[in-house]
């Protein structure tokens, strides 16, 4: 008797792993516009639950201001998070509607290298200009989206560097997340490098001759990208050592657009495992596109999936391409996708169609 309960029990666990659906990272980025009120943030949580997402990638790093309470950005401006959150802990605040209802929360630092736009100037640009990155003529505002224009962290200065590892160190310390992802760890034009920093750094590694004018010129392109993969590196390190659980993750542009163009050159961070995970933006309106895109990039990483979890923007090709999208990447045997984005998911009305497609059970993520 005993025996035939233990055959059934056997049975029966072996049937609900059987039809449970595999782990994968059903991820979502969220900017800002949920991050109104505790309301609107439950709001949301309870809309990516309800569709079987797993995992919010929530905007923490915006417009120059973190949406925590940072005792690191307190030190450099005397404030601690964007006043227009009147000092709630807005991080905080999404972990604790997401843990009960099985989400799991990633901080996304969205600006990354970004701290300010002319839409408010934020506090660091007033407070450390010498960190600003640079054009050739000097000048320190960069485009962004074509509306505004943007302040960024001069890439290879030290202090700017270290500003931007403590505020990583502080959120791996400090907060119950999986991982941390740092987005646009990017030039914002090839015509940038030229702050007094960089150009000195250049010069003490090279005889004392200054950057080439030439922003194109491959060695001086070559140089920039190698600075900016040490410091993704240093990016995983840092995480790593105030939290040895937590993941590094990073949504670059597709390659090889993005170093061409920005000097981001994010298969050799995979390849030198600064990454756990990366979700370069596959955003394409089209099948075709998508498909033909999504493989340029596994051949870029030299064909291994295994930390491919791709971006795919429903906002563009609608809800039935980011499904087939989805269905293709599972075809790939990757370990999931990341939407791009909240808003766009609510604008197409998505969520029925996702739940009766590919989301139609709750699924958990790959790193459990």
């Amino acid at each position: 008797m005993k025996r035939a309960l233990l055959r059934g029990f056997c049975f029966l666990l072996a049937l609900a792993a059987h039809s449970a659906p595999p782990p994968e990272i059903r991820g979502v980025w969220v900017d800002r516009t949920p991050l109104a009120t505790r309301e609107s943030i439950a709001k949301m949580l309870d809309d990516l639950k309800n569709a079987n997402c797993n995992a919010v990638f929530v905007n923490v790093w915006s417009r120059g201001y973190p949406l925590w309470r940072s005792a690191v950005f307190q030190q450099h401006t005397g404030v601690f998070t964007d006043p227009v959150y009147l000092g709630r802990d807005v991080l905080a605040e999404v972990i604790e509607e997401a843990r009960p209802r099985g989400l799991a929360v990633i901080p996304w630092v969205e600006y990354g290298f970004v701290i300010g736009y002319t839409g408010g100037k934020a506090p660091l640009v007033e407070v450390q200009p010498g960190w600003l990155a640079r054009r050739k003529d000097g000048s320190v505002e960069f485009s962004w989206a074509g509306t505004t224009r943007s302040y960024w962290i001069a890439h290879a200065h030290p202090e700017g560097q270290r500003f931007l590892l403590d505020l990583m160190r502080e959120l791996a310390a400090n907060y119950d997340v999986p991982a941390i992802q740092f987005d646009r760890a990017r030039y914002p034009e090839l015509d940038c490098g030229y702050d007094d920093a960089t150009k000195a750094l250049y010069a003490a590694e090279h005889d004392g001759a200054p950057p080439p004018d030439d922003e194109r010129n491959a060695e001086w392109m070559r140089w920039r990208a190698l600075k900016l993969n040490a410091f993704v590196e240093r990016i995983g390190r840092v995480i790593k050592s105030a939290n040895w659980r937590i993941l590094s993750t990073s949504a670059p542009i597709v390659y090889s657009f993005s170093y061409v163009n920005f000097l981001q050159e994010y298969p050799a961070w995979i390849k030198a495992g600064s990454l756990d995970f990366v979700s370069p933006q596959v955003y394409r309106s089209d099948m075709a596109g998508f498909t033909a895109e999504l493989d340029r990039q596994l051949a870029a990483v030299g064909g291994d999936g295994t930390r491919f979890a791709p971006g795919i923007d429903v906002t563009n090709g609608g809800t039935e391409v980011l499904i087939r999208s989805i269905e293709i990447c599972r075809e790939r045997k990757l370990p999931g996708v990341v939407i791009w984005y909240y808003g766009g998911l609510v604008q197409k009305d998505s969520w029925d169609r996702l739940k009766t497609t590919v989301f139609q059970e709750p699924a958990s993520l790959p790193w459990k």
